[in-house]
């Protein structure tokens, strides 16, 4: 219904991308030892070529991948280059042993009521309520987990399925379970609502946070049929059967509907936050309105505690329950990851492409070990094109 920004729109926009400049800039001057000043400079005058990078200071020097692995040698001394995972698998993970334990759950997509579910084939993940749900139970309900890190990463989506889930974490601390958030790229709207209520929510200083909003309506597309000379016609029972028709306006009577259901549930929304954050509803008002906020910002607004990554999460979980720094504590995915074979028997997501691309990644990690082995050997070169198989990444 608009051809440009509305006001409040644009706004919102530029406070974002404000704060996203002023810690790329920051982190420059810090990092290289800069004037923010000089970091600005050369900003704009970017993109730099490979010299001008180097005068400007944000690059040490420009070297072939060979010259930069024998200055590396040079300043480590004899020893064995590895790369992340390879070296990860031989040191052991942090926190993979100990007594006590810390319950990692994701959140990761769209807040969908039902299974969540990723689609190899378009990326596309969804974070389900009963999945969810059932891992938040699961946590709370072990008497080994002492705390629980639930990391989010959603743009938000189902009202109902998103309160689920605030449920089981609101259930869980009135267990005695403390429940500390950590929050991914996005933890807005829904997001934000399945985050709200926990002892402590740690955002990165660039999460996209907050959206305390809601939003409803419906395309009307009987006049595009129209001209396509497709017509539509019906019978229904009810005055408001057709509510969310494709083919009919909303009525004086759907719409009061429409708008009631809209009304209570950002009623709800900034209720819940004023209660979980500790903050007046007026002024969670002020700040809500469907906003979107950087993790910076939301500190400075009381929306989030602290800013960090997974690992400040895991350390606030490790406070809350009283783990003493360098004592031993094991942090364990829930609900615990399946088997080769439970993979293979695992029915899979319920549209026709999930199936389809599930059981591809499946077969795929399957040979993926045998592939490396071979790679290995030098008898075959997945990075060379010949195969390639998806990274493993954590499920919700």
């Amino acid at each position: 219904t608009e051809t440009a920004f509305t006001a409040p729109h644009e706004e919102a926009l530029e406070t974002i991308l404000e704060s996203l400049f002023g810690q790329i800039v920051r982190g420059v001057a810090d990092g290289r030892d800069h004037e923010p000043d000089a970091v600005r400079a050369a900003i704009d005058r970017a993109p730099l070529i490979g010299d001008e990078a180097v005068e400007a200071g944000l690059v040490d020097g420009l070297m072939y991948r060979d010259e930069a692995l024998d200055a590396l040698r040079e300043r480590a001394g004899d020893g064995e280059l590895l790369y992340a995972d390879k070296y990860l698998e031989r040191a052991g993970r942090p926190d993979g042993t100990g007594r006590d334990t810390i319950a990692l759950v994701y959140g990761v997509g769209v807040v969908m009521r039902g299974p969540s579910s990723y689609a190899p084939l378009t990326g596309i993940t969804t974070m389900g309520s009963e999945d969810v749900a059932r891992a938040l139970r699961s946590a709370t309900d072990d008497p080994r987990v002492v705390a629980i890190v639930f990391r989010v990463d959603s743009p938000g989506g189902s009202y109902v399925a998103s309160d689920t889930i605030w449920r089981e974490v609101t259930r869980a601390r009135a267990l005695g379970k403390p429940v500390v958030v950590s929050m991914g790229d996005l933890a807005a709207s829904g997001g934000y609502f399945v985050s709200m209520n926990a002892d402590r929510i740690v955002a990165q200083p660039g999460t996209i946070t907050a959206s305390i909003g809601v939003l409803g309506g419906k395309l009307v597309t009987r006049d595009l049929w129209g001209k396509l000379g497709v017509t539509f016609d019906e019978t229904h029972v009810g005055d408001n059967a057709l509510m969310w028709s494709a083919q009919n306006r909303y009525t004086e009577s759907g719409l009061e509907r429409r708008d009631a259901f809209l009304d209570a549930v950002y009623e709800d929304f900034t209720t819940r936050v004023a209660e979980g954050r500790s903050l007046d509803v007026e002024r969670v008002r002020e700040i809500a309105r469907g906003r979107i906020w950087s993790g910076e910002d939301a500190l400075e607004l009381g929306l989030v505690d602290e800013l960090g990554g997974l690992d400040v999460a895991i350390g606030a979980a490790r406070e809350a329950v009283g783990i003493e720094p360098g004592k031993d504590a094991r942090v364990s995915v829930f609900p615990k990851p399946k088997s080769p074979i439970e993979a293979l028997l695992d029915p899979g997501p319920s549209s026709s492409e999930e199936r389809v691309g599930a059981s591809v990644a499946r077969v795929l990690e399957r040979i993926r070990p045998m592939v490396l082995a071979l790679d290995a050997a030098g008898l075959w070169s997945p990075r060379a094109g010949v195969l390639t198989t998806p990274e493993p990444r954590p499920r919700p």
